[in-house]
């Protein structure tokens, strides 16, 4: 374990070594040279932290190259160097002058991975996450190395980050308790006269505080019989007044990088009663999938069943994301999506699963959310935020 003080929570070697033993069998089974794959921030970036405890920040790409028979070799922007103590299982770490926005200095970052496949010989490479690798540096290895075969392995890598291991169960559960201390602390933030961002403002220098790395969250405010909807931070300037109700999600990864996310809806003195109405609708649409989260389970019917449910009172269907996997991402597989002609999920849920379900409804007179994280058992999901799913009066 590192214990230097800058880390506020390292995960094990042990830890470490399990993932990497994991993806060396997927290697094995591809008969695969290597894996190759990028991040390039915090909340979206789980892949290159799985594999080394290192975030990926600030929208600088950070590629890993993972081989079947020696450590690893990380590539980032010399912008963003890594201290020596944080690498483990790391070989090499090569810096290069680049920068996203300055499009020319891609060929600085991509020579080194075309020099490092090179000296290795490698013939076949599996990558994951095709739609964070970027177009530059595809192009260029295809371009540069004509004898590689590339393979497609985030399946593979998709699933190994879905199960949840007893040390990272540990991580999602300190985050969800820093939500819960968040809407505990929400009663007394929230005043008549501030702005949405203000009350914003506060529950992140408490998460913070808490130990949350990164903070990404929506707040709505309106009368009451108008909708709020779910405004993201650059429209959070609507001043707050008495005997309005409001909508506000909280995702915020804790301590060692998980997230989770939580949501409830929020009113200053009772709510009109369609507000009400619709907030028990969505308590009752998540019991009903959270009790369909059970081994074995194909993910679209959760979507289908809810959307049976919701619509059948009336309301609207969820056409983007109705839940999905947490962890180091904010969003993972498997995902709970309506069906799609062009494509979908096709991971089942299993034990060993942390998943986000997030009923949604809104029309012309209300906007209703509630949001919380399950762990699927063998016997069934069991809800690890510990916050009452109430309406939380003010």
């Amino acid at each position: 374990m590192i214990t230097n003080e800058r880390v506020r929570r390292p995960i094990s070697d042990q830890e470490l070594n399990r993932r990497w033993n994991a993806a060396r069998k997927v290697l094995i089974d591809n008969d695969l040279d290597l894996i190759f794959l990028q991040g390039s921030n915090l909340h979206l970036g789980g892949y290159v932290r799985w594999f080394t405890d290192i975030p990926a920040e600030y929208n600088y790409n950070m590629t890993v190259l993972f081989p079947k028979d020696d450590e690893m070799t990380i590539i980032r922007s010399s912008a963003s160097k890594v201290p020596a103590w944080a690498l483990r299982g790391v070989k090499e770490i090569k810096y290069a002058p680049f920068c996203p926005s300055l499009n020319y200095t891609a060929e600085s970052e991509n020579a080194l991975v075309v020099e490092y496949v090179r000296n290795r010989g490698a013939k076949r490479i599996g990558y994951c996450g095709k739609a964070f690798i970027t177009t530059k540096l595809m192009l260029t290895l295809q371009a540069k190395l004509p004898g590689v075969e590339f393979v497609d392995v985030t399946n593979e890598i998709d699933w190994l980050k879905a199960m949840k291991s007893d040390e990272e169960m540990i991580c999602m559960r300190d985050t969800a308790r820093i939500h819960d201390a968040a809407w505990s602390a929400l009663s007394a933030i929230a005043k008549p006269g501030m702005t949405e961002q203000q009350i914003r403002a506060q529950l992140v220098e408490l998460l913070t505080n808490m130990g949350s790395e990164e903070q990404l969250m929506f707040i709505g405010t309106a009368p009451q019989n108008v909708a709020c909807g779910m405004p993201t931070f650059q429209y959070q300037n609507r001043v707050v007044k008495e005997g309005d109700y409001g909508v506000l999600l909280i995702e915020v990864s804790g301590p060692g990088g998980y997230y989770c996310e939580s949501s409830r809806n929020f009113s200053f003195g009772e709510p009109c009663e369609a507000l009400a109405k619709a907030y028990q609708v969505c308590i009752d649409a998540q019991k009903l999938t959270a009790d369909m989260l059970t081994p074995g389970r194909p993910a679209l019917e959760i979507v289908r069943a809810y959307n049976e449910y919701v619509s059948g009172l009336g309301y609207c269907k969820e056409g983007r994301l109705y839940g999905h996997s947490q962890g180091y991402d904010l969003i993972e597989r498997p995902a709970f999506m309506s069906e799609d002609p062009r494509g979908n999920e096709t991971m089942t849920i299993e034990a060993g699963m942390c998943c986000s379900l997030h009923p949604y409804l809104t029309d012309d007179v209300q906007t209703t959310y509630i949001n919380d994280n399950f762990y699927v058992t063998e016997n069934g999901a069991e809800r690890i935020h510990k916050f009452p799913q109430e309406m939380i009066i003010l």
